[in-house]
């Protein structure tokens, strides 16, 4: 869902879409227990297919062909996208170039190493969420609980400066807190994998901003 909700989202609202690894080819893409019609009726369709069967390896993408970078969720970010620079350098020049970041659940730990030009951390300063640790170690059997993450994401955004809003227990029906949209920064983030139809519809907002306020202003006179 963290992938084909958005991927479907995007396509719906007449936006191309790419999807992008580490080495090009097959995406590993992947869900556990039962799926949904819509989610089954988006991984069947042929558009879908045609992404994540064929693509684009990180060194063959252009920066400045993107209006906006998402980020989905699942534990492979940890090892096959944080290390690949390509892809941070990506990210860095779109947000520099006034683009669109989301991402989704334990997508947002792809932003962790991401540097803009000036070498700051991306996240330095911005207001965000991501996946809280009590969850990793409380419902993430995948990842032994998190034993056999290489890092807490939710430390090493608050080392970079992040202005991270975390949703507990208590507090994670509470919108405000598991989707958070920095519209200053253009930085969307949500804390769970549910949350990852409303980060493509809170970035698609900020697209639509972003195209109204570079569009040319019609001369007025007196």
């Amino acid at each position: 869902m963290e992938i084909a909700f958005p991927f479907r989202y995007f396509t719906d609202n007449g936006f191309d879409v790419d999807i992008v690894t580490p080495k090009g080819g097959k995406a590993a893409v992947y869900h556990s227990g039962k799926i949904s019609d819509e989610l089954a009726q988006i991984q069947g369709s042929k558009s879908f297919v045609e992404k994540t069967q064929n693509t684009l390896p990180a060194g063959k993408i252009r920066s400045t062909d993107y209006a906006a970078i998402y980020y989905p969720g699942g534990h492979g970010q940890y090892w096959d996208v944080i290390p690949d620079v390509r892809i941070a350098a990506a990210a860095a020049a779109i947000h520099e170039s006034g683009g669109v970041i989301g991402a989704a659940g334990h997508g947002t730990a792809s932003l962790v190493n991401v540097r803009l030009s000036d070498g700051r951390y991306l996240v330095e300063n911005k207001r965000m969420t991501c996946f809280p640790w009590w969850a990793e170690k409380q419902w993430m059997n995948i990842s032994d609980y998190g034993k056999l993450l290489p890092f807490d994401m939710q430390e090493e955004l608050l080392k970079r400066m992040a202005n991270l809003v975390v949703s507990t227990k208590e507090t994670m029906n509470d919108k405000s807190l598991v989707l958070v949209s920095d519209d200053a920064n253009r930085l969307v983030t949500g804390s769970f994998a549910s949350s990852a139809k409303p980060v493509a519809a809170e970035m698609h907002r900020l697209l639509i901003a972003n195209k109204a306020a570079a569009a040319p202003r019609p001369a007025t006179g007196t």
